[in-house]
């Protein structure tokens, strides 16, 4: 039989195809809680009987009976059969599809997946019982931490006795071979000789769990001051710490109003669970990552991060918002008092104290002042000046500019340095200054290209780094001009200064010899082009990056026109009285633009990285 796909690629396709991001593509969805409604695709209705389960990832549809999951949605919605739908989901997730051509490489690949699961599954147990069969260091210290044995027992918690190879025999006697075992991460192999022993000894051990609540791998807390104090399982194609978070597995079912809360170890995700805050999950002794936030994005809607207070913990705060702004969820950060972590303070103070923390909760740009007027708290004017540097700092990525004013108007009264100040801050004396009448070139004849406010905040800086590489080359090679002519246009650059420039340029190329003329031609742009000129390119494979800024202006007109489809689809919806068989046709016309868009979208994706490999 042709074109098998193996179940963990199937499976994997589906986790990371939410189906409510995806019908949404197709259809105007109604959020009511973990459920979303619609009119139906596949049948006309006035009233909506399609519904979406985003916790159970599936489709139904009362009214005409269809059902299914986002790879039959796709089957019904665009008329495939199920490898076509596979395939364009995998391309949507940029997967890459191995496609197998023999059934019996599936039952091998199936068989391994049961013995690695079971392995697993075997060793929890086997350390399960070793914590609560008799008294132990590794009990007198979980009961000491205030653990419940509803909650050790919940999360799987265990104990590795402290031997070389009482896992490896357990495990022998259960009948698995010891290089499977190995595969599974829990033996090493002898360097001196062909033996092998246990990875985890004399450690409390933590079961992870996928989110199907498949044990995956271990991690070890020491019950002394041995080093590492934490150890994890090793790396494996079932166990990736970039992506997996623990306490998902419970976490994704118990989403508050779609809400979760992220804290930084083991001890705090239970501790909180078991005060019945079972939407707390943690990364696994790494920094977050692009994977963790697409996997908290996909179960839920908010993210309250709740770190520990101190240097590191703030720190970390500021990346992991980062971070989570790429995948565009919500994001409130949670302090507490005395530096305390969510294990110490929920123990003190209880659920009812945290839970009121949570709705008091700062949303990160607050955060992000908060932590500049704690770091510059003193009232010197060095200070002073370094806070409203801070604060410029920050609001200038505030795209909103509803949402700038207001808090300009706040930091004004609260902080006490004027509007504006901050603001010649945030974009520099000249944009209030118009030297020159030649308004042409002027950076206040012109605005920022539309595109780039369709592109996340940290693509954006790419964005302009690579223009501005781009700028320089032109500005120090006028000879190759006409030939970078042919290649872009005005509206290929986001920032006006650039534009300016490049619209000289242009008009000019012929008798372009030297940058200071172009600096005494444009007085206004001098201090831009300045800039421009002490960016180094020495290092730079300039073709590469012509190629780099190409897809940049692709990428960002396709996100373009992807953001005013939407526009387009809640303009139909908005509409009051409008024929609701046109209204379904008008949407799922819209859907499949907008699908197209996303394949095209995840092509440069692909392409991108097979560059950088």
């Amino acid at each position: 039989m042709e074109n098998y796909f193996p179940e963990e690629l199937i499976i994997e396709v589906k986790e990371k195809n939410d189906i409510v991001e995806v019908i949404s593509q197709y259809v105007q969805l109604r959020s009511t809680g973990n459920s979303h409604k619609a009119l139906c695709p596949f049948h006309n209705e006035k009233t909506p009987s399609f519904h979406i389960n985003k916790e159970k990832q599936w489709f139904k549809c009362f009214g005409c009976g269809e059902g299914g999951d986002v790879i039959g949605f796709i089957m019904k919605i665009e008329n495939l059969d199920f490898i076509e739908a596979v395939k364009i989901l995998a391309q949507r997730a940029n997967i890459y599809i191995d496609e197998l051509t023999h059934p019996n490489e599936i039952k091998e690949r199936q068989k391994n997946d049961r013995i690695y699961y079971d392995i697993n599954r075997q060793a929890g147990r086997y350390f399960y019982d070793n914590l609560v069969q008799g008294r132990n260091l590794a009990q007198d210290y979980l009961i000491k931490r205030g653990l419940t044995v509803k909650a050790i027992k919940s999360f799987g918690l265990g104990y590795a006795l402290d031997g070389w190879d009482y896992l490896l025999n357990y495990l022998i006697k259960k009948g698995y071979t010891k290089e499977d075992i190995e595969k599974s991460g829990l033996i090493v192999k002898s360097k001196q000789k062909d033996s092998y022993y246990d990875r985890f000894r004399k450690r409390i051990m933590f079961p992870i769990f996928d989110v199907r609540g498949n044990v995956i791998a271990f991690g070890g807390r020491v019950l002394d001051d041995a080093l590492p104090k934490y150890l994890n399982s090793p790396e494996t194609k079932y166990f990736n710490k970039s992506e997996i978070l623990y306490g998902l597995h419970i976490a994704r079912k118990n989403a508050i109003n779609g809400q979760g809360i992220l804290v930084e170890g083991y001890m705090d995700v239970i501790a909180l669970h078991q005060q019945g805050l079972k939407n707390t999950v943690a990364t696994l002794g790494t920094s977050l990552t692009q994977g963790h936030a697409v996997t908290l994005k996909k179960y839920f809607n908010e993210i309250v991060i709740c770190f520990d207070g101190d240097s590191a913990g703030i720190k970390a705060t500021l990346r992991s918002i980062e971070i989570l702004q790429n995948v565009h969820i919500d994001i409130k950060v949670l302090t507490l008092p005395n530096n305390m972590d969510p294990d110490d303070f929920i123990k003190k103070k209880g659920k009812d104290a945290f839970e009121k923390k949570i709705k008091e909760a700062l949303n990160f740009i607050d955060y992000k002042i908060y932590i500049a007027q704690q770091k510059y708290s003193s009232k010197s004017l060095e200070d002073q000046i370094k806070l409203g540097k801070a604060v410029a700092n920050i609001l200038k990525d505030i795209k909103s500019p509803i949402e700038q004013e207001t808090y300009l108007k706040n930091i004004e009264e609260k902080i006490g340095i004027s509007k504006d100040a901050i603001i010649a801050e945030m974009y520099g004396r000249k944009v209030s200054m118009n030297i020159t009448n030649n308004t042409k070139y002027s950076s206040n004849h012109k605005r920022n290209n539309k595109y780039i406010e369709s592109l996340p905040l940290v693509e954006q800086k790419g964005y302009i780094i690579a223009e501005k590489q781009l700028l320089k080359y032109i500005l120090t090679n006028p000879e190759l001009i006409s030939s970078i002519l042919k290649n872009f246009n005005l509206d290929d650059f986001i920032l006006e200064d650039h534009r300016g420039i490049f619209q000289y340029i242009i008009d000019n190329f012929h008798s372009i010899e030297d940058v200071n003329n172009i600096k005494e031609k444009l007085p206004n742009l001098q201090e831009e082009i300045e800039s421009i000129l002490d960016i180094d390119i020495q290092q730079v494979d300039i073709n590469k990056s012509i190629e780099k800024y190409k897809t940049m202006i692709k990428r960002s007109r396709l996100l373009y026109e992807r953001n005013k489809l939407k526009e387009q689809q809640n303009i139909i919806m908005s509409q009051e009285n409008s024929n609701k068989e046109e209204v379904e046709k008008q949407l799922l016309k819209l859907g499949v633009e907008m699908m197209k868009i996303n394949i095209e979208l995840q092509k440069l994706q692909s392409e991108e990285r097979r560059e950088q490999h």
